[in-house]
């Protein structure tokens, strides 16, 4: 369509909005009807008999007062005890057969669909649900919203531990590079090879022509042989160093199918359960009564944006993650096995494959192993910024909070975001200060 024609229209549409309005406003005017299609005024036309009631509009004042049940209460659990909605839900007529979208189709609310990536919503109070109904619908509303939270939470945390276990593990176990090495050997190797063959081939043409003759011949085949054997020498001591102790690749790949079964278990999980809430009966424990009972999502609950969260769900799942390597490593705390003497900081133990500190009282704390070292070790705090003080005082006030080492740090509902926060590194500690021996178990 040109511009021309959309002018057009337009300005077309705003005479007939302005010619109607003004037939309306001399209608009001003169108490009677100008048909807009030319019928007559008065008691003529479409309006019919002047004495018959014409139709009412909006109110004149918008202020108005409206029915006291279409005005919503507070979101509070008061409000929800006060329209005691517990019992209302509890004892609703075949509340114990009827599954939440028959109980929402029944209050005039038919596309009241609520589950896993569904968004139900109950509308405004009296538009059409009613009281008390509304209330029970925003709280299921409410219930929806925060259990796909959940859902989107879990996908957004395993991404985040998967892309955190891979910077740890790269960390922890690097890759070694041994190509530069693999070429020069095979280059040392292949000249040796090379300049005795011709050394053999210069020897023979020189017999051929009697110049093989004096010092100068020797000298040249000496040297040769030398710097031969120098070649293969060489290359023979050339050794690629050590791997890590660990293949990190191998590791990850397991954790990353792992952490693919956990989603998908998780997720398939959240669904069935919330699928079940909603087909039991409403009025049941085991369905939505069971959920929102007591009022416990009245109130409208702030969303979270996660990624606003980024960094500090990074700084617990790093920590979660490194304690599980170094648990899946047999990895455990140690406290006053040795004398602070050593040469590190306090008379801690020095070196970079070992984790040690010293207290001030001169007790010596350390990440042990049955190898007693730990290699890479120096990139947790260097890299990472988890001392051995963070990590031994942290594990030791969880066994000793809670009489022993794996306790969950995410056993209620609230998922910690401090790696402080109670039993988030819950190492195993071996504390012989108070057994009176100096000897930690083996493993």
């Amino acid at each position: 369509m040109r511009p021309t024609t959309l002018v057009f229209n337009f300005l077309t549409t705003i005479f007939w909005i302005s010619w109607i309005n003004a037939h309306d406003l001399q209608k009001r005017q003169t108490g009677g009807f100008e048909s807009l299609f030319g019928g007559g005024g008065g008691g003529g036309g479409l309006g019919g008999g002047g004495d018959k009631a014409q139709p009412q509009g909006p109110p004149s004042n918008p202020s108005a007062p409206v029915n006291d049940s279409c005005k919503a209460l507070p979101f509070t659990k008061e409000t929800w005890d006060k329209l005691s909605l517990d019992h209302y839900l509890k004892t609703y007529p075949g509340g114990a057969n009827i599954s939440v979208s028959a109980y929402a189709a029944s209050k005039k609310a038919p596309n009241f669909e609520c589950g896993v990536t569904k968004r139900c919503h109950a509308g405004q109070l009296c538009q059409p649900v009613m009281s008390p109904d509304w209330y029970i619908l925003f709280a299921i509303q409410q219930w929806n919203a925060h259990v796909n939270g959940l859902v989107e939470a879990v996908s957004f945390g395993v991404n985040f531990v998967q892309a955190t276990i891979s910077l740890l593990l790269a960390s922890l176990f690097p890759a070694v590079d041994v190509s530069t090495l693999e070429h020069f050997k095979l280059d040392m190797s292949v000249n040796g090879a090379f300049m005795m063959v011709s050394n053999t081939v210069l020897i023979d043409i020189m017999a051929l022509f009697n110049s093989f003759q004096g010092f100068g011949g020797n000298l040249i085949n000496i040297i040769s042989n030398i710097i031969t054997a120098g070649f293969e020498f060489g290359g023979g001591l050339i050794r690629f160093p050590a791997g890590p102790e660990r293949d990190a690749f191998t590791f990850w790949s397991h954790l990353a199918d792992s952490m693919a079964a956990y989603e998908k278990h998780i997720i398939d999980t959240f669904t069935e359960t919330i699928a079940t809430t909603l087909e039991k009966g409403i009025s049941t424990d085991e369905g939505i009564y069971g959920a929102i009972s007591n009022g416990t999502y009245i109130k409208p609950e702030q969303s979270i944006f996660l990624p606003l969260l980024a960094d500090d769900i990074k700084n617990v799942t790093s920590v979660l993650a490194l304690v599980q390597i170094l648990r899946g490593m047999d990895s455990f705390v140690a406290i006053g096995t040795d004398v602070c003497n050593g040469r590190g900081k306090n008379g801690a133990l020095e070196g970079r494959d070992v984790l040690s500190y010293c207290d001030p009282e001169g007790t010596v704390s350390k990440d042990d192993k049955e190898e007693r070292t730990f290699q890479n070790a120096y990139v947790i705090e260097e890299q990472f910024g988890y001392t051995t003080q963070f990590l031994t005082n942290a594990s030791l006030s969880c066994q000793n909070k809670y009489g022993g080492f794996g306790h969950t740090p995410n056993n209620t509902i609230n998922l910690p975001l401090d790696p402080t926060s109670d039993c988030v590194v819950n190492l195993p500690v071996c504390d012989c200060r108070d057994k009176g021996t100096s000897s930690p178990p083996s493993r």
